[in-house]
């Protein structure tokens, strides 16, 4: 799953991926500027928990989902 956050005219690119059937899931955010950060988690609540904390995290920011 892809998301796309706006803030002030620049984008922010948030994914939800797994590596294959067995693999991690992997949270990657792509900032405005290119950077790029990956976190790893293995279940799949524990997915769903961290991308609601990473969410909420970017809207307190001004982040809006568009």
């Amino acid at each position: 799953m892809i998301w796309f956050f706006d803030k002030d005219g620049k984008k922010l690119r948030y994914e939800m991926t797994r590596q294959g059937a067995t693999g991690p899931y992997r949270l990657v955010v792509t900032d405005p500027d290119g950077r790029v950060s990956i976190e790893e988690v293995k279940e799949p609540l524990e997915l769903i928990q961290r991308s609601i904390h990473l969410v909420n995290s970017l809207k307190n920011q001004g982040w809006r989902v568009c």
